[in-house]
């Protein structure tokens, strides 16, 4: 069984755009619904995300802009994100790591099809297609 996953969408939106709200922890409530029930900013790289089933995580956020990376350290797990300009438009690519714990086959193709799910999701909130905005 592969235990990497790759998301990728095309936001037809410009980089900038984008990387507002994937750079922005406080957005992820918006951005992926099935993953995300509440987000508390601890201080300035740390926040304190609640999933859907109530458990709650410290999450270290690692950026650079100029690179396109937003990394989410997620205690000995990382989330990463990528961007990438393309003819106006931006590419975003989510690799997930299967991790340790997940022994059991059924949560990993759980874990994948969320993962889609909240990229698809985030693809139209970000492209307007709902009147929701930025906490930037």
């Amino acid at each position: 069984m592969r235990n990497i996953h790759f998301t990728n969408i095309v936001i037809k939106k410009l980089y900038a755009s984008v990387w507002e709200w994937f750079s922005e922890p406080l957005n992820y409530s918006q951005l992926y619904p099935n993953w995300v029930a509440k987000v508390v900013k601890i201080d300035t790289n740390k926040y304190e995300i609640t999933d859907k089933r109530n458990q709650k995580s410290l999450v270290v956020l690692e950026t650079n802009k100029e690179r396109g990376s937003i990394d989410l350290k997620i205690g000995d797990e990382i989330s990463r994100t990528r961007l990438f300009v393309l003819n106006g438009h931006t590419v975003v690519i989510h690799i997930g790591t299967r991790w340790k714990q997940m022994k059991n086959p059924l949560f990993w193709f759980l874990y994948k099809k969320t993962v889609d799910k909240d990229f698809k999701n985030a693809k139209v909130v970000i492209e307007g297609r709902h009147q929701i905005t930025s906490h930037n």
